[in-house]
């Protein structure tokens, strides 16, 4: 057990990635059950202020508990349907996607679209620790539960929720222009002091910031230049965003302990948020963990579905997955993961126009018609995904 311990601290991409994220899950269940004797919390969340009634309902409770969801309609009604899992993950997915939208002003984007806190983030909220520390339970309370997310983090970022330092090559993911301008300071052949730099950093909200003592009156010279270069890097990567990414943390790790995530790297842990990153689905391995329910995996009712679902442009397949699981993306290490498995249960009916696809969430199942073809099948659930609104299409 201790030689264990020792190869996954110091050598643990020498393990299977499936068998670490096994090993995880089993320190999150072995968890879950020392708490088990908690009270069921219940959510009663607006679909029109998810963000805003979230943070109320969930200020003073157990995040440990299992999450009931019930939601309100726009027209102020409360949805049919108990929840045993399905609006749970509908709102954490809802809840993710609505509070690290770059415009609330939390959360920034680098060029390539991946999230980190913003050093603004003050300006535009009063209480803006306890946000990010709400946000860290957000994402922490989804790994605990083996929901995956939308939010793509960037790397640096992810590195400081597995307790690592981030170092100047770093900041190429933060600020490519700023790393290839630094990159040709280091290399300069002339008289870097000729360039008329000092000391100081260009900070988020246009403020110059002293990197030393005195920093503005220090002259960055060909001596020297090495220090500033990596000092600018870990005030940008590190002391600019220390204090969001400090409460952000604070957040995450009250579900998840401090040590359980170290065994991974930064793209194995955004992995384990969002699960798969392909555009569409899997058919394949949807299709290969499948339950079948008034039919059989190779009646003609069952290959119609899934040449339909072929058929469709991946936004189009992930939004059937959505309107399935309340999930839009796949789950960690595929459909083998996906509890309770999808299940395919065929409805018959008398002609074409008869009735929609319907899905029960909860269960992660999809109650299909029989349709004349895999064509007609193949509009009719895109109609439904089209016009399917919450739970109560059911």
């Amino acid at each position: 057990h201790t030689c264990s311990e020792r190869l996954l601290r110091c050598l643990p991409h020498s393990v299977p990635f499936e068998h670490r994220v096994a090993l995880l899950r089993s320190w999150i269940r072995a968890k879950r059950e020392s708490s088990q004797g908690v009270p069921v919390t219940k959510l009663v969340v607006r679909r029109t202020h998810i963000f805003e009634d979230g943070l109320v309902a969930l200020a003073k409770v157990d995040w440990t508990s299992r999450f009931q969801v019930v939601f309100i309609n726009a027209a102020g009604m409360r949805e049919q349907g108990q929840d045993v899992g399905g609006l749970f993950k509908e709102f954490w997915e809802k809840l993710a996607e609505t509070t690290f939208n770059p415009d609330y002003g939390l959360f920034r984007a680098t060029e390539s679209r991946l999230l980190y806190p913003s050093p603004d983030a003050m300006k535009y909220h009063e209480q803006a620790n306890k946000l990010f520390e709400f946000l860290g339970l957000v994402i922490g309370k989804a790994i605990y539960e083996g929901i995956v997310v939308e939010p793509c983090f960037a790397p640096f970022f992810l590195a400081k929720l597995l307790g690592r330092h981030n170092s100047y090559y770093d900041l190429q993911t933060l600020d490519p222009s700023l790393f290839s301008n630094l990159q040709r300071l280091k290399s300069y052949e002339g008289s870097v002091a000729d360039l008329c730099c000092s000391f100081v950093a260009t900070g988020s909200d246009g403020e110059e910031v002293p990197l030393l003592p005195n920093g503005h009156n220090v002259v960055v010279t060909n001596e020297n230049r090495f220090r500033y270069v990596y000092m600018l890097s870990d005030y940008k990567l590190n002391v600019e965003l220390r204090e969001g990414s400090a409460a952000f943390l604070s957040g995450f790790q009250r579900l998840l302990d401090d040590g359980w995530l170290r065994m991974f790297g930064e793209e194995e842990l955004q992995q384990i948020i969002s699960g798969s990153s392909t555009d569409g689905l899997d058919v394949d391995d949807f299709q290969k963990h499948t339950v079948y329910q008034n039919c059989g995996p190779k009646d003609r009712f069952s290959v119609d579905f899934f040449r339909a679902l072929a058929g469709l442009a991946p936004p189009k397949q992930i939004a059937v997955l959505r309107f399935v699981t309340s999930c839009s993306r796949t789950p960690l290490l595929g459909f083998s993961h996906l509890v309770p498995p999808f299940t395919l249960v065929k409805v018959q009916v008398r002609n074409d126009s008869e009735r929609l696809p319907t899905a029960s969430t909860c269960f992660n199942t999809l109650k299909l018609p029989a349709y004349s073809s895999w064509k007609v099948t193949k509009s009719k659930l895109e109609f439904a995904v089209d016009q399917g609104a919450g739970f109560e299409l059911d």
